[in-house]
């Protein structure tokens, strides 16, 4: 953890083992962030804008990793050799390769252990390798260019300076949200100060709720206890429980660090557009629909509010450019996500078991949408029945994401009966042999 907890108070200490390291880590970042996203919008120069992003960054990076801070580096720089070596008309392909193999490098060491990372040193990689990547399709596509983009001339390859400046931006370097460098850009040379330092503050008020409800959840169901012996030992419904509400566990952690990084976002007017009534959009940067996430009675939907600026990278500069058939694209597009998140194991049994539950729950609803139409009692059922499978599923799905290790997500299924493991696959039979029914018709076009 940044913050040595054997130096500290007693209280300090205990919020320290509550929170845990690595979310220690992320509220220093991101605390010490948002006072310095405030500088940058009143800075008036691009350039020492640029200047003031880097340091910060490089120096927050040389504080949590060290000497692994030279790992970001390279990639920022080979990307770049890539852009000016290859022909306009393939490096988007070309970056993207490139990309995910060092990334790949990184993770094959990492799990052979011939190489142990600093901390945290895995976060930036992965959210630096969407930034070279959609700059590489933008470019050659020529989407990035300056200001509105309303002239069809094409892109020209920007300095090594400005590109530097934009994988080393401090503004959702650790955390999320994803931007394209055009937002990035339109940041660093607007006119208008949007005055954002009270919006910012209203939308982080969720975390005087989430981070105290996170403490708690943490204190009393703590997932690194799913991964001990005297867990397996538990009688097998306080086990399915608790998995269901580690679910509930893990949310919290992650809906506290995506608001106050949107609220960073927001603090420096990246992303940010005042529309003539005089009101803000910050849409774009938005990575998170808690609403969304915890009302939706559609894993579909679910999936589409959670971490909402990286499922855009997916459809933009995956789903969009494969040369896939349509029926399989969104299984490859899980399939490159749990390889963007690592190679162990836990990531694939979570992210290729999600495919099949959507599918399933498509034809469930085209097959009874006419029993439903009609009866709202049919159709209040139908819901809660939905949105009570999500959570249980989502659950049991997602407890091998943060076991990672073969042995260890056999040993808790093995100690549950493999029921986790029957569901799933009675889940997946079922998205194959049942007919596709009725689709829902398409709305009209405003």
């Amino acid at each position: 953890a940044v913050v040595s907890t054997q130096s500290t108070g007693g209280y300090y200490r205990k919020f320290c083992e509550i929170l845990q390291g690595d979310s220690v880590s992320f509220l220093f970042l991101l605390g010490s962030s948002f006072p310095a996203a405030l500088i940058l919008k009143y800075i008036p120069s691009p350039t020492s804008k640029q200047v003031f992003s880097i340091t910060l960054a490089l120096i927050q990076t040389w504080l949590i990793c060290g000497t692994d801070t030279i790992l970001p580096i390279l990639l920022c720089l080979l990307s770049y050799l890539a852009l000016c070596l290859v022909p306009k008309r393939v490096t988007g392909r070309v970056i993207f390769h490139v990309s995910f193999s060092l990334l790949l490098l990184f993770k094959l060491l990492v799990f052979s252990d011939l190489f142990i990372p600093s901390y945290l040193v895995d976060s930036v990689l992965l959210l630096m390798v969407l930034r070279v990547c959609s700059y590489g399709y933008d470019y050659q596509l020529d989407r990035v260019k300056d200001g509105d983009n309303k002239d069809s001339s094409p892109s020209q390859l920007c300095s090594l300076f400005d590109y530097f400046g934009y994988c080393f931006c401090f503004v959702g370097y650790w955390t999320g949200p994803f931007y394209t460098y055009k937002t990035y850009y339109k940041m660093l040379h607007s006119k208008t100060l949007i005055r954002s330092s009270k919006l910012a503050l209203a939308h982080m008020k969720p975390m005087l709720i989430l981070l105290p409800l996170y403490m708690v959840l943490n204190t009393y169901n703590n997932l690194d206890y799913v991964m001990e012996e005297e867990f397996l030992g538990k009688p097998f419904l306080y086990k399915f429980i608790y998995l269901i509400a580690g679910f509930w566990t893990f949310k919290m952690k992650f809906y506290g660090g995506w608001v106050l990084a949107e609220g960073i976002c927001i603090a420096c007017n990246l992303g940010t557009e005042e529309k003539e009534d005089g009101t803000v959009d910050y849409s774009s940067i938005i990575n998170i629909d808690i609403y969304g996430t915890e009302v939706s009675w559609e894993l579909a939907h679910c999936v589409r509010a959670w971490n909402k600026t990286i499922q855009q990278w997916m459809k933009i500069y995956v789903y969009d450019t494969t040369q896939l058939p349509k029926s399989v694209r969104t299984d490859f597009v899980f399939a490159l996500s749990a390889f963007w998140h690592g190679i162990r194991p836990g990531y694939y049994l979570t992210f290729l078991s999600a495919p099949p539950m959507i599918k399933l729950q498509q034809k469930v609803g085209n097959l009874t949408r006419k029993a439903r139409e009609n009866n709202q009692t049919y159709e209040m059922i139908y819901r809660v029945v939905n949105w009570v499978t999500v959570r249980v599923v989502s659950g049991m799905i997602l407890a091998p994401f943060y076991i990672l290790d073969l042995n260890k997500i056999l040993a808790l299924y093995s100690s549950m009966n493999w029921v986790p493991q029957y569901s799933i696959g009675a889940v997946v039979l079922l998205s194959i042999i049942l007919p596709q029914g009725e689709r829902p018709p398409k709305p009209k076009a405003s």
